[in-house]
């Protein structure tokens, strides 16, 4: 078995990466930007190491003094865009799990993806380029949504993340180019689309794509768009799969992936974009025994490694965190902060019954049965460092 450095530790789905490398027999430790994680009673290490978004090439340093160490892991296995943006500038690439090269650039460049899901028949909105605004200002269908096409960037030695920005009419999109700089990274403009999200899941094999898998979220931590506080096991159909199958073709893609669609009231499913690492709802895919992460680094240690899949779980499924949960229901007292979101905005009053509902331990996230109370510590957690911000 393996030692398994993840990171960073502080993501959402590193948790349960833990919990399915461990039953997979690996020994796991991680890198994080603090110490005061409860994740570090899961792990054999906790490694703090500088934050990249002060030093790019300090991070980098500290990982690779990390990988170089007497306790060096055999793999690292990236757990958000940052440590995937940052695996990048690894000189030992052959220990990562997961993407690598060309695969890293797809994975973190939204406008790379726009073209080749297009091309592989997938459902993608309009999409403009923020440079070709002044020529389309007249054109385009507000209410808008101006989304960075990088996932992170690095920029004067420093990782950065461009937040997305909401444009109600004509005069905000003026506004919105007139405040971007030169030097600014590449925006993508797309109408706004009401919808319940969705997220399709598999593994790259050296046969294709095996177990699927996908999930519907129920409700959003922040309703004006975040992760899932709750969502529903579904299984993708054919036609979907085959759509999919073919865009991760067309990228070269190796080993886990999640794809995240918004699907309207028409039934149509938008392309939104590609996870190309460990994404939030892990939880869902372990509970129907689908172990993506423990998959990764069995294809790392051997590239013709194929993974069983079990029978697909027809029967729907629910998982919760229960800190994004609690913060579900103060985000929904706090209002909407756009028209747009006014019209759908959750009741408190309907989303009580949800969030409240007791459940065992194996509908949250996070829950395992040798550390049965380490999802309540998570949760604890998970609202105080909300409620600090």
């Amino acid at each position: 078995m393996a030692h398994v450095l993840i990171g960073f530790a502080e993501a959402l789905p590193a948790p349960e990466v833990v919990f399915s490398l461990r039953q997979a027999g690996h020994k796991v430790s991680a890198f994080a930007r603090r110490a005061d994680l409860p994740i570090r009673e899961l792990l054999s290490q906790l490694h703090i190491v500088p934050a990249p978004e002060d030093s790019i090439a300090q991070c980098v340093s500290a990982i690779e003094a990390l990988m170089m160490g007497e306790d060096a892991p055999d793999y690292v296995l990236p757990m958000d865009d940052a440590a995937l943006w940052l695996s990048a500038s690894l000189s030992s690439a052959t220990r990562i799990a997961g993407a690598t090269g060309a695969s890293v650039t797809a994975a973190l460049d939204k406008s790379i993806q726009v073209k080749h899901a297009r091309a592989a028949g997938l459902s993608v909105p309009p999409t403009w380029e923020a440079y070709e605004l002044p020529l389309s200002l007249p054109d385009l269908p507000y209410p808008v949504i101006a989304k960075p096409a990088l996932a992170v960037h690095g920029r004067d030695g420093k990782l950065g993340k461009d937040d997305a920005v909401y444009l109600p009419d004509r005069q905000a999109a003026t506004d919105f180019q007139a405040g971007r700089g030169p030097k600014s990274d590449p925006f993508l403009i797309q109408p706004l689309i009401r919808g319940q999200g969705e997220g399709v899941f598999g593994f790259v094999g050296p046969d294709g794509v095996v177990g699927w898998s996908g999930h519907r979220r129920l409700r959003m931590m922040n309703p004006h768009g975040s992760g899932s506080s709750a969502c529903v096991s579904f299984y993708p159909d054919e036609a979907l799969c085959a759509r999919v199958e073919r865009f991760l073709k067309a990228l070269n893609w190796k080993g886990a992936f999640m794809v995240e669609l918004l699907r309207d009231a028409n039934g149509t499913a938008w392309f939104m974009e590609l996870n190309g690492r460990m994404w939030g709802s892990m939880a869902l895919a372990r509970r129907q025994g689908l172990e993506y992460p423990a998959w990764a680094v069995a294809q790392a240690m051997n590239a013709d490694f194929a993974p069983v899949a079990p029978e697909p779980v027809h029967r729907p499924m629910t998982q919760r965190h229960l800190g994004r949960d609690l913060l579900h229901l103060l985000f929904t007292l706090r209002g909407p902060k756009s028209e747009f979101h006014k019209a759908d905005w959750p009741s408190l009053w309907r989303s009580l019954p949800g969030v409240l509902k007791p459940a065992r331990g194996r509908a949250f996230y996070n829950f395992d049965p040798d550390f049965p109370r380490y999802f309540l510590k998570d949760a604890a957690w998970t609202v105080k460092k909300a409620l600090k911000r």
